[in-house]
């Protein structure tokens, strides 16, 4: 390793000490859900196809580029959260180092390790360095970008070919991670045309960018689709009053006059003819202005998307950097950087702060989902249904694959279904929709804090008491109390009775029982799939046989119909004979009707007509 990357190993440590606590510091927020959605974390695996279908589908304002990568990443290390952050820090690692590494190539050492500490201890920056997000990989693809170009316009000798390869391919994904790189490529562009005369190398580099064009066709009409049909940003972007202040505001750490030295540091070196400076400044000023512009034009940046302003911020610390770097006192460097970084720490605590990263400040009121899962993990059965409580019902809201942030915890994480129950619900709230949010799950884990019990837990224990009997405690812990409830036509100790089909469909369990009152039989089962294409391929058949086999009543539903996973289906008995009767089960294809062959793993009993309940009407 060459002596002049030392001054960034304690740099890069202070920056993983800095965001890694943020890895597993707080819930994942919706944009970090719609990550793990596209990645296949919630209802895949994904194929690389099935992960560019569903960016296509659902976010076409994005690359598919990291989402790809994110999958990789998910199926080597696991869906947890601080595993999947850990891939935007290790991005983030690699921008500081990039960064530096511009800095030290184009102007000196001092330059680029104040440049990296302009970012290592900016607060908005570090946090990005832990969400389940592009941002990271894209400042990372952009500053290597950055580096290529000049690498290739400013050296003396012919610039390899691995370093063409590089200019290309930076500029190729930095617009499949986020299109929105156009800006900065843009800004390339015009310092291009303005500044490189030497004909045969403009040529060059043009062809090498329409290379990178090319490469990024396929998924122009993704993108031209997304900023017209799908264009969600032009009603609440901020217009440039508001745009500017806010830019400077997150580039200064909560407080822009703190850019005023480094902005006249940088204006003093430009003047005395310091032209080293001159791209860094010309790109940052271009890429900001082509962005303020488009955004004044079209609509672009809302508050809660500040983010979008990345792109210009490595041009930006590297003429800060490079023009504080080069002050004559030397003192004022570190005391800048110390008063940078305690601003910062303090904006952070800012009641208006997190209002610049969306939906992440409903986190705040979630339950704490992540020990929550650690304390369950080995309590749990295979088909219980967890119900808790939450302060803020959006822990709920579905994403872009139908899973919401309470399906990641339970589904992904814990291996369980469940749902979380607005803790400010009404008893007439929860009349109306108790039932719902229950799905006719049998197997319930209720979950509270004991220590600060909702206003909806006793209406919510009065209604499933109604339908389901109360049994052992699962937890008692000072922060967190589960018992076990089971629908009252089951014992506690009650075995699962599965049905498994030979084309993969599976009955994890079943049972029945008749309404005498209401002269019905009810019958409920639970199901699941080997494969999505089976709900539209398969149907199941719910009937009452007599002795002889004639069929008396039926039920059909498309297996997509609302069966999985608890399907409960009542069929009419009230003008049958008294018999001795059974209720069976068929699945069977929508095309050819073929039935499709099970085995009952309790009993062993096997065939495409399977008994679910015996049952005698009496004279």
């Amino acid at each position: 390793m060459s002596a002049r990357w030392l001054p960034m190993l304690p740099l890069l440590l202070l920056t993983l000490l800095l965001a890694a606590p943020g890895l597993n510091g707080d819930l994942i927020w919706f944009d970090e859900l719609t990550s793990i959605s596209h990645a296949g974390g919630l209802t895949g695996p994904f194929s690389p196809l099935e992960i560019a279908d569903s960016v296509r589908t659902h976010s076409p304002k994005h690359g598919p580029l990291f989402f790809e990568v994110l999958a990789l990443w998910g199926a080597l290390v696991g869906w947890h959260q601080l595993a999947l952050r850990a891939l935007p820090l290790f991005f983030g690692l690699l921008a500081l180092a990039w960064v530096y590494r511009l800095g030290a190539d184009f102007l000196d050492a001092r330059a680029g390790v104040t440049a990296c500490f302009l970012l290592a201890l900016n607060v908005f920056w570090l946090d990005y360095l832990h969400e389940i997000r592009m941002y990271s990989l894209q400042f990372m693809l952009l500053a290597a970008l950055a580096w290529h170009y000049l690498s290739i316009t400013r050296g003396d000798a012919e610039a390899r070919r691995l370093r063409w390869a590089g200019l290309i391919a930076c500029a190729a994904l930095s617009l499949y991670a986020q299109p929105f790189s156009i800006f900065f490529l843009l800004a390339l562009g015009l310092w291009h045309l303005q500044y490189i005369r030497r004909p045969k190398l403009f040529w060059r580099v043009g062809l090498a960018m329409l290379a990178a064009a090319l490469i990024y066709l396929p998924w122009l009409p993704v993108t031209l689709y997304g900023a017209t049909v799908k264009f969600d940003t032009a009603a609440d972007a901020m217009p440039l009053p508001q745009a500017l202040p806010v830019f400077l505001r997150l580039l200064g750490n909560g407080q822009p006059l703190l850019l005023l030295i480094p902005f006249a540091c940088l204006l003093i070196a430009l003047r005395a003819g310091e032209k080293k400076l001159l791209p860094f400044a010309c790109l940052a000023g271009a890429s900001l202005l082509i962005l303020l512009v488009a955004n004044e034009m079209v609509g672009l940046i809302p508050l809660r998307r500040s983010r979008y302003f990345f792109l210009t911020w490595g041009m930006f610390v590297l003429a800060l950097g490079g023009g504080l770097a080069g002050i004559r006192w030397r003192w004022l460097v570190p005391l800048c950087l110390v008063v940078y970084a305690t601003v910062g720490f303090g904006f952070r605590n800012a009641d208006d702060y997190l209002a610049h990263q969306g939906t992440v400040v409903a986190v705040r009121r979630y339950p704490p989902l992540e020990s929550i899962v650690r304390a369950l993990r080995g309590h749990t059965q295979a088909q219980d249904y967890v119900v808790g409580f939450t302060d803020a019902n959006f822990v709920n809201r579905a994403g872009k694959q139908g899973k919401s942030t309470a399906d990641y915890y339970f589904e992904t994480l814990l291996g369980v279904d469940g749902t979380l129950i607005p803790s400010a619900w009404t008893a007439e709230q929860l009349e109306a929709q108790l039932a719902g949010r229950l799905a006719n799950n049998p197997y319930l884990l209720l979950m509270q804090d004991p220590q600060a019990p909702p206003a909806s837990l006793e209406p919510t224990v009065d209604g499933i008491i109604r339908a389901y009997q109360p049994c052992a405690t699962v937890l008692n812990e000072p922060d967190l109390f589960v018992q076990r409830y089971v629908d009252k036509r089951l014992s506690c100790q009650r075995a699962y009775q599965p049905i498994q089909y030979d084309n993969g469909i599976r009955i994890v369990d079943y049972f029945g029982e008749v309404d005498q009152a209401a002269q019905t039989v009810r019958l409920v089962s639970g199901w699941e799939v080997a494969s999505q294409a089976q709900l539209q391929q398969y149907n199941v058949s719910l009937q009452v046989l007599t002795a002889d086999r004639r069929n008396v009543a039926q039920t059909d539903r498309h297996l997509y119909d609302n069966i999985l996973t608890w399907y409960a289906a009542e069929l009419p008995i009230d003008h049958l004979p008294p018999a001795d009767y059974q209720a069976v089960v068929i699945v069977y294809d929508r095309e050819s009707k073929a039935k499709a062959a099970g085995t009952d793993l309790t009993s062993g009993e096997r065939g495409m007509i399977l008994p679910i309940l015996h049952f005698t009407i009496e004279g």
